[in-house]
């Protein structure tokens, strides 16, 4: 029996074997961007650390300085 493997973005289970490997479903795979997918061919490992790691906590407020809205 195969381990059920999830989507590291959908979390819906993956069947491919390709899939499975890069553990992104072909689904979502299709929605990315050439520049995104060559990311993830290069280095998953990092990619998917990236995925795992919890989003900062904020007060809804984008921390802008005087020198970025000079731009």
């Amino acid at each position: 029996m195969t381990e059920t493997v999830e989507c590291e973005l959908c979390h819906k289970p993956i069947r491919s074997a390709v899939a499975r490997a890069r553990r992104i479903g072909s689904r979502c795979w299709r929605k990315l961007a050439p520049a995104q997918r060559a990311a993830i061919r290069r280095d998953p490992g990092l990619v998917r650390a990236v995925l795992t790691r919890p989003v900062p906590t904020a007060d809804g407020q984008l921390p802008l300085e005087e020198q970025d809205l000079a731009q």
